[in-house]
């Protein structure tokens, strides 16, 4: 009888696991028939969303080259507008510039939130959300309010900023007359001169190029590691090194505070020196304490911080990539700073007016270029009617800048450098990407092209002018250059 009640369980074992695992599976299959059914939501064309994992299978294979043109076929199948779906998130990718207008300005009331309920934009600023990049509605209204008029109080669009930054063009010219002709590496210079001049807005200080500020190298780290769309999932957890990408985050911000706790030592309320001091007044005077938080107001030194330094060094860094590669560019660019400038001074953005090749040199690079190719993330805090399908609240909203600038039906020949097409009988068209550290890139530019003929050295390869390592922006690829004096 014992054998009998064994084999009884035995085989009852046997069956349950299976069964169960049968069961486990019809009902995802049953969810996610019944979700991708819902009469209420009318979503555009995209790839087969997948029970529990969506639509990454196809990104990370699509997407394994880490190059902004991966997803470009993606809208020759299935069009302008795309539905994705990573891990439970959805999205919405935009690929015209039309659609990005209707999103993000005509319907501007909806689509303006941030996800901060994504898990990795939680874990560095909290379910609500902080500063001015990851805010939204009131709040964010008055927090850019209180920045754009605080940048202008430290200088911005006024005189005595202009004169750091040709002061700073003026050392990097120094730094790079010292390789005497030959080949070095631009990549980390760059990235200090500008860093520079978001320094002494929000710190105050400036750093001689042969000292690292400590923060720099951790931030470069961080923005390395992103794996664009992929951070837009709770997922990300499993298939991103998030540990390692908190713990540069988290050492970015004691970096931080420490330079907070040494301008609080010093701190005179007369005598406002920078942006943290700033930021320790508005703190101080409790002025509408819900919005004027410490971790809001820290957030924008953060945020002044990312934004201000990684873009406007990259751009540099992509510029003398496609001057390298064009040396006709180059010489009309320098035929018309000495016309223009002449050798006895440094750029000034009066200048810029009477500089149009200069401008649309400029300008082509932020186009072949875009140092954040799909932008800032959006989402939806309500339903919304987007190109005749009904999107839903919670919705991530992608605007593929990449694809618009890439775009035959905008550029003719989109992937070859031709500063010319930006070039009217009135001057320079208006660009998607114009007003992007306006005055660091002309004047650094300008400056740069003035004393230099940068030229590929001699047994090496030209850079690459289309691929780049893209990660939370778009960055060229390590090369070498050759500064020749002029």
């Amino acid at each position: 009888m014992a054998n009998v009640d064994q084999s009884l369980i035995a085989f009852f074992s046997n069956l349950v696991q299976p069964t169960v695992l049968i069961f486990v599976v019809v009902l995802l299959l049953s969810l996610w028939m019944l979700s991708s059914r819902n009469p209420r939501v009318n979503w555009p064309p995209g790839p087969v969303c997948f029970p529990v994992v969506g639509s990454l299978p196809q990104m990370m294979i699509s997407g394994r080259r880490r190059q902004p043109t991966d997803l470009l076929p993606w809208y020759d199948i299935y069009g302008d507008i795309i539905h994705v779906k990573f891990g439970e998130q959805h999205m919405i990718m935009l690929g015209t510039y039309e659609l990005i207008q209707e999103a993000f300005v005509k319907n501007a009331a909806s689509v303006s939130a941030r996800p901060t309920w994504i898990y990795f934009i939680k874990r560095i600023v909290g379910k609500d959300g902080a500063g001015v990049i990851f805010k939204s509605g009131h709040e964010w209204k008055e927090l850019r309010r209180f920045t754009l008029s605080s940048l202008r109080d430290l200088g911005l669009g006024r005189r005595s900023l202009e004169e750091r930054i040709q002061d700073e063009a003026r050392y990097l010219v120094q730094n790079i007359e010292d390789e005497m002709g030959k080949a070095f590496s631009p990549i980390n210079r760059i990235g200090k001169a500008v860093s520079n001049i978001i320094s002494i807005i929000v710190f105050g200080a400036r750093y001689d190029y042969n000292d690292t500020p400590e923060m720099l190298p951790v931030l470069e780290q961080a923005m390395r590691i992103g794996q664009g769309p992929l951070f837009f999932t709770n997922m990300a957890r499993f298939l991103l090194p998030i540990k390692k990408i908190m713990a540069l985050i988290d050492k970015l911000y004691s970096l931080i505070r420490q330079e907070v706790e040494r301008h609080r030592q010093s701190f005179d309320p007369t005598d406002i020196r920078d942006f943290i001091d700033l930021f320790i007044k508005v703190t101080q005077e409790k002025q509408d304490p819900e919005i004027y938080t410490e971790w809001n107001v820290f957030r924008i030194i953060v945020d002044l911080y990312l934004a201000g330094t990684d873009t406007t060094a990259n751009t540099l860094r992509w510029s003398l990539v496609h001057l390298m590669k064009r040396p006709d560019v180059q010489k009309k660019v320098q035929q018309e700073i000495d016309q223009v400038i002449g050798q006895g001074r440094v750029a000034k953005m009066e200048d810029k007016a009477r500089m149009p090749f200069t401008e649309a040199t400029i300008l082509e690079v932020f186009r072949m270029s875009p140092v954040a190719p799909l932008g800032a993330p959006h989402a939806t805090s309500e339903t919304t009617n987007l190109a005749g399908y009904t999107i839903p609240k919670g919705t991530i909203i992608l605007g593929d800048l990449y694809r618009v600038l890439h775009d035959k039906n905008n550029f003719e020949d989109p992937y070859k450098f031709i500063p010319e097409r930006w070039l009217d009988d009135d001057g320079p068209r208006v660009c998607l990407g114009k007003g992007l550290a306006e005055m660091e890139s002309f004047i650094f530019f300008t400056t740069l092209l003035q004393n230099f003929t940068f030229k590929v050295p001699e047994g090496e390869k030209p850079p690459d002018g289309v691929e780049g390592f893209n990660a939370s922006t778009f960055t060229p690829y390590s090369y070498n250059v050759c500064a020749v004096r002029r």
